[in-house]
């Protein structure tokens, strides 16, 4: 029964973390993509780096050219979050064998000294 309940608490403790982990990875790595092709590094004020060409056509005339629309982003089904939840439902099942074996590690020495007690008693007795 001790073991049961070591095992839900250090379980708990392995998925927390563990979720925790999860989440900032999965934030980090939306922010990431979210980002595109925006450069990294400002080269300084008024200079530019353009990672991509755009699809606007030169101007042919003298006149001032509209500007460009940005092309618009498609958004994805967000194969993060798919990944995401795989990971997180392979997460529960580690979490509780990590708890269950570390429940095992911290009974080892009690189960040792309550042996070597029965012995003890044992040997005592008349």
């Amino acid at each position: 029964m001790t073991r049961l309940r070591l095992t839900c608490v250090y379980g708990g403790v392995f998925m927390t973390a563990g979720t925790v982990l999860l989440a900032v990875v999965h934030l980090l790595a939306g922010q990431a993509v979210s980002r595109g092709s925006e450069p990294v590094l400002n080269m300084g004020p008024g200079t530019s780096v353009v990672l991509v060409t755009t699809a606007c056509p030169p101007p042919r005339d003298t006149a001032p050219a509209a500007p460009c629309p940005a092309p618009r982003r498609q958004q994805p089904r967000d194969p993060l979050m798919a990944s995401t939840l795989l990971i997180l439902a392979a997460l529960g099942p580690l979490s509780i064998a990590a708890g269950y074996v570390t429940a095992g590690c911290a009974l080892s020495p009690v189960r040792r000294m309550t042996l070597d007690a029965r012995r003890a008693c044992r040997q005592n007795a008349p």
